[in-house]
């Protein structure tokens, strides 16, 4: 396994992060290029492809757990400069590479369940109720997006040139995820949870350089969801029913939502209009919470545990402890967890009982 190296802060490389280690689903087929040839006959790092074969139904067979191995995933820091192009990219890839796993980080929450009542007291309707409150009042900071298919096989994407956006035809790439910068929030004027704010500083988020380079919420949700027109059209003959993943998903869900609806407008006042419009602008793809599949799959150290420990005693390899713990290296992590769960762990049957409920709001 190879050492692991710094993941940049953000802002101090727009391009690329160096590699994490997670774990290694089966091996991979073979990379799946954009550009023109020519390419290297040989890919240093990436293991040799197996035979093509049918893409099985969305569950896989129940299968024996594997022990986890390396996956070198290059995490790309997306802003202002750069979101049209790789959501070209990721439009690109949803075809082979359906899974959309996604995550999220806001400035915290500033509405909470009433005095003596904790969130667990609180009916679905009533959390629903809180989770508007925060999203509508509240900018995003962070997205990430992770990518794979129905063999939990991420995306290799070819080196870029970090200022040009084309093939450098010197490297080799990289099986690639995204985390996206926001310019909304702005922290002397937003409403925020101070000890929220402090963590993603602690983790090298920089919200001056945020707001002076990052991506607003409204052009980001504008371009998604052209693209998501595009390729979740499985109705028209022409695209692909999508399959998104989030760990604890409530929030991560909203914020689509509300990015989607142009960024500006309240989310749908029922927990029910929220779910029909979910699915709408997502077009209409299957919706799967990893953690609700964790904690209801029979486990019982799964349960009451966070993404990290989650991960751990799944067998996963984790990123290293000095990454930033954000939002592009939550998703690579919620893919792992969600791979190994309806590959590994869950029975067909099982696992497709899972579909629609959301972590919070069922």
């Amino acid at each position: 396994m190879l050492p692991h190296r710094h993941l940049p802060r953000p802002w101090r490389n727009a391009a690329a992060a160096p590699p994490m280690v997670l774990y290694q689903p089966p091996p991979p087929p073979p990379p799946m290029f954009l550009y023109p040839p020519p390419y290297p006959t040989t890919i240093v790092g990436v293991p040799p492809p197996y035979p093509a074969v049918p893409h099985p139904p969305y569950f896989g067979h129940h299968h024996p757990m594997m022990p986890p191995a390396a996956v070198h995933v290059q995490l790309q820091s997306v802003t202002a400069a750069n979101f049209a192009a790789e959501l070209d990219v990721i439009g690109s890839l949803l075809q082979n590479y359906p899974y959309v796993v996604v995550d999220t980080e806001y400035p915290g929450t500033v509405h909470h369940a009433p005095a003596g009542r904790r969130d667990s007291d609180l009916s679905p309707d009533e959390r629903y109720a809180l989770v508007k409150a925060n999203v509508d009042e509240l900018p995003i900071v962070q997205l990430g997006i992770t990518l794979c298919d129905a063999h939990g096989n991420l995306p290799f994407v070819p080196d870029f040139d970090p200022y040009g956006y084309h093939h450098t035809g010197g490297g080799y790439g990289a099986e690639r995820a995204w985390e996206v910068n926001f310019s909304d929030f702005d922290v002397s004027r937003d409403r925020h949870a101070p000890q929220s704010v402090a963590f993603l500083r602690s983790q090298g988020v920089d919200f001056d350089a945020a707001r002076a380079r990052g991506v607003s919420s409204a052009s980001f949700g504008a371009k998604l969801a052209e693209i998501l027109s595009t390729a979740a059209a499985p109705r028209s003959g022409n695209g692909v029913e999508l399959t998104w993943v989030t760990f604890g998903g409530a929030y991560d869900l909203a914020y689509l939502v509300k990015m989607l609806d142009g960024g500006e407008k309240p989310l749908p006042e029922t927990r029910q209009g929220f779910v029909e419009r979910l699915r709408e602008l997502l077009g209409g793809g299957r919706l799967f919470d990893a953690k609700f599949m964790a904690e209801n799959c029979g486990r019982a150290d799964l349960r009451g545990v966070g993404m990290r420990s989650v991960a751990a005693n799944l067998g996963a390899a984790m990123p290293a402890e000095d990454l930033p713990w954000l939002a592009g290296t939550k998703s690579v992590t919620a893919y792992s967890i969600h791979s190994i769960l309806r590959l590994h762990v869950l029975s067909q049957d099982t696992a497709a009982g899972f579909e629609g409920i959301i972590d919070g709001l069922q």
